[in-house]
């Protein structure tokens, strides 16, 4: 007996020997906390519909449809940068990152859709437009699309998993048929906002291409700053030519993203002289009171800050991962600025004082209730994500990372 439990005891402590600690547990951690703390904004959306959110008849999309768009733009974008980098071109210095790429891609999609389905007013009847599809709406091929990229994420990242030498040829074909489709996913997107003729600020062919432009400078930010964090021997020296690499990348894109931008404003604000509802949603983004996410969060610490660092510094890892966070996360200004500043502009003249109701509303802005729900899906992702780069094996075994 005495042995039996000297043994039991030697396992124990030689299990809790075995389990240590590692930085990517903060997921973990962090998922957990925004659970809890969002817990009530999703009870709130499953017992009370969007009931309890700020969104009106006048503004039916809001908050989640612009955090929506940005996790599009980040999942189709890095993986659009990855493809054409390590397929295209050729650079295969880059395989040790892929599995992280694809399983963050596939975290990024997951959270985007579960948003877009707690945005719909009945939930329940998704599946309606995958058995009754219009194929002449954009949010039938948005919906049709995205859930085929996240089949397809899904069954890429089972395929890299496995690390066998058929797999990779099996890989490389879905990632040419990825590419197109994360192309038209991004297009489609875009396009839902330009079709709507009756939103002037939305209604214009160039929106799309600044979809695509903006969704490769923020996935380029983002696949440098999974190289800064997941790169498997950092005192190698292809990390600093591949940060290096992928700091200039992320600067000329950047660049491109904002002279693109300014290009496609400016002659708006010159159409807009002969159309007031442009102008002011133009006004309401550049000097109104949405100026401050635009000039601060997203020119300032987005674009200017970033670009300063990769320019200047591009071989150091620690500043580059910083600015690519930067230029990562605040991307979503611009999507917000987007979404809400065009709604919030009557379509029509004396429609803001037509009718008495807080469902009537042209004045919106998202209230306690959209964002606890929104860090509940977070929660959710980086929960998710956190037990995913514990568990599952997406570091890369010695050889590739000297021979890849």
């Amino acid at each position: 007996m005495a042995q039996a439990v000297a043994t039991s005891d030697s396992m124990a402590s030689g299990s809790s020997r075995n389990f240590k600690l590692r930085w990517t547990d903060i997921f973990i951690v962090l998922g957990i906390i925004m659970l809890i703390v969002g817990a009530s904004g999703m009870a709130q959306r499953l017992t009370q519909g969007l009931a309890p959110t700020n969104i009106t008849s006048y503004v039916p999309w809001g908050l989640w449809v612009g955090f929506y768009d940005y996790l599009v733009w980040l999942e189709v974008g890095s993986l659009l940068v990855f493809i054409t980098l390590f397929y295209l071109i050729g650079f295969t210095k880059l395989k040790p990152i892929k599995p992280f790429v694809l399983f963050t891609g596939f975290t990024v999609v997951l959270m985007a859709l579960i948003i877009v389905l707690l945005d719909l007013g009945h939930p329940e009847r998704f599946w309606h437009v995958l058995l009754y599809p219009d194929f002449s709406s954009m949010i039938t091929w948005m919906v049709w699309l995205h859930s085929a990229y996240l089949l397809l994420l899904t069954v890429e990242l089972v395929l890299v998993l496995s690390g066998t030498e058929r797999s990779e040829s099996i890989l490389k074909l879905l990632a040419y048929f990825s590419l197109p489709m994360g192309l038209a996913l991004i297009i489609v997107s875009g396009s839902i906002f330009g079709v709507i003729a009756t939103r002037p600020l939305w209604n214009t062919a160039s929106l799309p291409l600044m979809f695509l432009i903006s969704s490769l400078a923020a996935g380029s930010g983002l696949l440098t700053l999974l190289v800064v964090l997941f790169w498997p021997d950092k005192q190698s020296p292809d990390y600093r030519q591949i940060i290096q690499r992928l700091a200039r990348l992320t600067s000329v894109l950047l660049a491109g993203g904002v002279f693109a931008a300014g290009v496609i404003g400016f002659t708006m604000l010159y159409q807009g002289s002969g159309n007031p509802i442009r102008a002011e949603g133009i006004n309401l983004i550049l000097s109104g009171p949405y100026a401050w996410s635009f000039w601060i969060i997203h020119i300032l610490l987005g674009v200017l800050v970033p670009l300063i660092v990769m320019i200047v510094m591009p071989r150091n890892p620690l500043l580059v991962g910083i600015a690519a966070f930067l230029s990562t996360v605040t991307f979503v200004a611009v999507t917000l600025n987007v979404v809400i500043p065009v709604l919030v502009t009557p379509d029509l003249e004396g429609l803001a004082t037509a009718f008495v109701d807080s469902k009537l509303d042209v004045n919106y802005v998202p209230n306690l209730m959209e964002w606890l729900m929104l860090a509940f899906i977070f929660g959710l992702g980086s929960l998710i994500y956190g037990l995913g780069l514990r568990f599952l094996p997406l570091q890369p075994r010695n050889e590739e990372v000297n021979h890849g």
